[in-house]
């Protein structure tokens, strides 16, 4: 069974399988690159994302920082096209025999917002609803099983990282499916950390962040909304994705959260 306080070595060490979803801008490059730094020899990183211009962009900036240290691939995907979940997972796991790798760690980063215009009682439309759960929440539970299946060895040490987000446990206005899809995300990681004692799992909350995601909340149109996020501004509690991630970072290397536990960067709840 993996116990916390393994260290950097046990996460990070060499040989190590990482893939972080949503790797093309904001927050997920900001935890490809650092994680890069901590990868050992003989790791890869896969980054996916719909932009490929921004997955390369990212690459860019790992390989400036870690030259040669590790291999990094590059996968477009859609996320909320299932049909091509077979082709996107090969993709992901293609030459990850057993044996290949010591540490394996998926940072599931990939999220939309929905229609922000819309409130809760106006999402009517199934296909969309379909579209959007499809991306952020069924796309996860597919890709973490198989995830599980390519590395079910006892010898290679899994960590799962869920990136979540208040509005999962508390209401924002115009974010019905953001905050459901989340909130869903995180008790279905719970449920595999109860059941899968052996694999590491957190779920974490990185605040809000200046990126283009936060201000196309900020121009949803409600007002409420707005001063919300204008007075989390006034104290300094909009971060840089650098800031969130190397928070992330160092929970990782410290190992001493409760698996499945929900930790936020603030530290305004632990659940």
């Amino acid at each position: 069974m993996a116990s916390a306080g393994l260290g950097l070595s046990a996460v990070f060490g060499p040989a190590t399988f990482c893939a972080v979803t949503g790797g093309s801008r904001g927050l997920g490059r900001s935890i490809a690159v650092l994680l890069a730094e901590r990868l050992g020899e003989g790791s890869r990183l896969v980054l996916t994302g719909r932009s490929l211009q921004g997955l390369q962009e990212t690459k860019r900036q790992v390989e400036e920082k870690c030259p040669n240290q590790l291999e990094v691939k590059l996968v477009t995907a859609d996320m909320g096209d299932s049909t091509a979940y077979p082709a996107l997972f090969y993709d992901i796991f293609a030459d990850t025999g057993p044996g290949a790798f010591q540490n394996a760690l998926i940072i599931h980063n990939a999220a939309s917002l929905g229609d922000m215009g819309k409130k809760a009682a106006e999402h009517f439309d199934p296909e969309i609803l379909n579209k959007y759960y499809a991306t952020n929440l069924t796309s996860v539970i597919a890709l973490t099983a198989k995830f599980m299946e390519v590395f079910s060895g006892s010898n290679v040490r899994r960590t799962v990282v869920n990136i979540s987000s208040a509005v999962a446990v508390e209401p924002l206005r115009h974010h019905a499916l953001y905050s459901s899809g989340k909130a869903a995300r995180n008790m279905f990681f719970k449920v595999m950390a109860e059941e899968e004692p052996d694999v590491r799992v957190l779920s974490y909350s990185p605040g809000p962040m200046a990126t283009d995601m936060l201000q196309t909340v900020r121009s949803c149109g409600d007002k409420k909304v707005e001063d919300r996020f204008n007075a989390m501004e006034s104290k300094g509690l909009i971060l840089s994705p650098d800031a969130s991630a190397k928070h992330m970072c160092t929970l990782l290397e410290e190992d001493k959260f409760k698996s499945g536990a929900f930790l936020d960067v603030f530290g305004r709840f632990s659940l």
